[in-house]
């Protein structure tokens, strides 16, 4: 239960099943009465008909207050208590810490300290949101030794930058409107020139839903995109009936879904399919030998998700449509001859 909502939800199915109760709170549910077997599998059944599970194992329970400590201790009004989380949650629950994080790791198939990092960039991306801390100020707030320990983790995890996290909060906050209007680039001038009759088509294939929808957001802002957004490369590959002018594609795409095609894979089958869409490789890797194989899969270009990766994507579309028109131009001459 992480709002009052569920709370009075779950207070609501307490009182219909006439139980009184002491506490409900977070994970925890304190009855006063003796529950008998009875009463246990209707108060199973009231609970999963909103949502919630009823755990009676002790390693389970011990296990959601592991995930309650650490909600709580990110949530403290003060900021992120700033204590060692290994010591402060042993002597919460009183138990060897080398025992939970075992247990936890066991049943859960990640570490607390991972858990732990992921509710502190959750945090981070709330702080952002509300907009009333710089990056600085969140840092020292959740006890991070330095913003670019920040930056780097929040990259780490969400696949972007705060800064860029904070570039795609503004956009959504612009009037819908205003969505679509064509942004000035004196560097972009071929883009400029299309018109909402010819926009180009636009795949973009990307399995981090926070940098995907920065991206369609950033294109739709210039107003000369149709844009068409997929999570995987099985379906990307599934709409290239919609014949799409361009595919920008992630170089991973296997993070979520298990077992999904790797971007170097839904290359070389749209490649095998019609070799004549033009895709650029995307990825969070700075390395010349991963930009290599890429390009030896047939990409047009290879683009490092950064600051300036926005730019170079839309340099590397610009090149591409002159590229294009040189062809159309010579196939003209080789007709006439």
């Amino acid at each position: 239960m992480v709002s009052n909502r569920c709370k009075l939800a779950v207070k609501q199915k307490l009182i219909n099943l006439g139980l009184h109760f002491s506490i409900v709170d977070l994970g925890e549910v304190d009855v006063m009465e003796n529950i008998t077997t009875k009463m246990r599998a209707l108060l199973s059944i009231e609970l999963n008909s909103i949502g919630f599970e009823l755990i009676d194992d002790k390693k389970t329970i011990l296990i959601e207050q592991i995930k309650r400590t650490i909600i709580e201790s990110i949530d403290h009004k003060e900021g992120l208590i700033k204590i060692n989380f290994s010591n402060y949650l042993s002597e919460k629950l009183n138990y060897d810490y080398k025992y939970l994080a075992n247990l936890f790791s066991e049943v859960q198939g990640t570490t607390i300290e991972q858990t732990l990092i992921i509710h502190k960039i959750e945090k981070v991306k709330e702080l952002i949101t509300y907009g009333e801390l710089s990056i600085s100020d969140i840092s020292r707030y959740l006890n991070y030794s330095s913003v670019p320990h920040l930056s780097a983790q929040f990259k780490k995890v969400v696949g972007i930058s705060p800064s860029q996290f904070l570039k795609l909060k503004n956009i959504r906050r612009k009037p819908l409107e205003e969505l679509g209007k064509s942004a000035k680039s004196p560097s972009l001038k071929s883009l400029s020139k299309i018109t909402s009759e010819n926009k180009l088509k636009l795949f973009l294939v990307e399995d981090n839903p926070v940098f995907l929808r920065m991206l369609e957001l950033q294109f739709l802002e210039l107003g000369n995109f149709e844009v068409e957004t997929f999570t995987t490369g099985e379906l990307c590959i599934k709409n290239l009936v919609h014949n799409p002018d361009i595919i920008i594609l992630d170089y991973h795409l296997n993070s979520i879904v298990e077992n999904a095609m790797t971007g170097i894979e839904t290359m070389d089958k749209i490649n095998s399919l019609n070799a004549s869409f033009p895709i650029i490789m995307l990825s969070s890797q700075d390395k010349i030998e991963v930009a290599v194989d890429c390009l030896h899969h047939k990409a047009v270009d290879y683009v490092v998700k950064n600051e300036t990766a926005f730019l170079r994507l839309q340099k590397t579309i610009t090149t591409i449509l002159s590229y294009q028109k040189m062809e159309k131009k010579l196939s003209w001459f080789e007709n006439r001859m």
